[in-house]
């Protein structure tokens, strides 16, 4: 098996994450929402927007040529509104479904997480699918209600808010942070 590497998104990488965020999405969202709400989310869910995505605020995991997971962060807010000073967004975190529970999901969180707090993010923000909230709270955020995530005028997905104080995560900067670490 070769090593995994963490390392930025290019522009090449557009296809192979769009692949892996739905068959991701579609696996674990399966168990928690109805089939019809997922296939209608999903085309929303997947489409990242391509100034954030080739930013420098995104990451993927990757094995040889395999793209394994992909995590990502904006001072934009989903709505497409500018972040106040010292806050971000969570807007992406995706793992192939062989991959998942193994300890990729967290390692990008870790990455992304210390990229925003060496920028300045103190809060990091998420509209968190209700199927990854026990992730997101495992990662340290707290949930601060239910809300519903309009993905356009048809389509309405139960999400969760939730926040991520950054100041004193512990080992917030490991050595995954490193451009191109392996792990």
């Amino acid at each position: 098996m070769s090593e995994i590497l963490i390392r930025p998104v290019f522009p090449a990488d557009h296809a192979a994450i769009s692949d892996l965020m739905r068959a991701a999405y579609a696996r674990h969202m399966s168990g928690t929402y109805p089939e019809t709400l997922v296939r209608a989310a999903l085309p929303h869910l997947t489409r990242p927007v391509p100034s954030l995505l080739f930013g420098g605020r995104y990451v993927l995991a990757e094995a040889g040529d395999e793209v394994l997971g992909i995590a990502g962060w904006s001072d934009i807010s989903p709505f497409g509104r500018t972040c106040p000073p010292g806050q971000a967004h969570l807007r992406h975190l995706a793992i192939a479904p062989e991959w998942q529970r193994q300890g990729l999901g967290r390692a990008l969180m870790g990455h992304l997480l210390a990229m925003a707090d060496l920028t300045g993010v103190q809060q990091m923000h998420c509209l968190c699918p209700l199927n990854a909230v026990p992730f997101c709270r495992a990662r340290g955020f707290d949930t601060l209600g239910e809300v519903f995530l309009s993905l356009s005028p048809d389509v309405s997905l139960p999400a969760a808010q939730m926040r991520l104080e950054l100041g004193g995560l512990p080992d917030l900067h490991s050595k995954a942070f490193v451009a191109g670490a392996a792990l």
